[in-house]
C-alpha cells in the first residue's frame, strides 16, 4: 500500500471570510433563534388566537428560518476574490 496521500483527501486552502460573510452568519443564527421563538409562541398561543393570525405566526416563522437558511449558506461559502490582479489593471 502507498504512503502517499490521495489527490481527493488533500487539503484545501479556503480564502479567509469576508465582513459580510461573518455579518450573514450572525443574522442567521439571529433569525433561527427568532424563528425557534415564534414556533414557540404558536404552539403556546396557537389555539387563543383566530386562523388569520396563527397563519400569519406561521408565515412570520416560516420567513425566518427561509433567511435563516440562506444567510448560512451565504455565510459558509468559500467565495473567491473577484478582485482583477493588480499587474491586469493596465491592459
Amino acid at each position: 500500500m502507498s504512503k502517499e496521500i490521495p489527490a481527493h483527501h488533500l487539503p484545501v486552502a479556503h480564502p479567509p471570510k469576508r465582513l459580510w460573510q461573518k455579518v450573514c452568519s450572525i443574522i442567521a443564527k439571529g433569525s433561527f433563534g427568532i424563528a425557534a421563538i415564534g414556533v414557540v409562541a404558536t404552539l403556546i398561543y396557537g389555539s387563543d388566537v383566530e386562523a388569520d393570525i396563527k397563519a400569519a405566526m406561521g408565515a412570520t416563522t416560516f420567513f425566518c428560518f427561509a433567511v435563516g437558511v440562506v444567510c448560512q449558506a451565504m455565510g459558509g461559502t468559500s467565495i473567491p476574490s473577484l478582485k482583477p490582479a493588480p499587474d491586469k489593471l493596465d491592459e
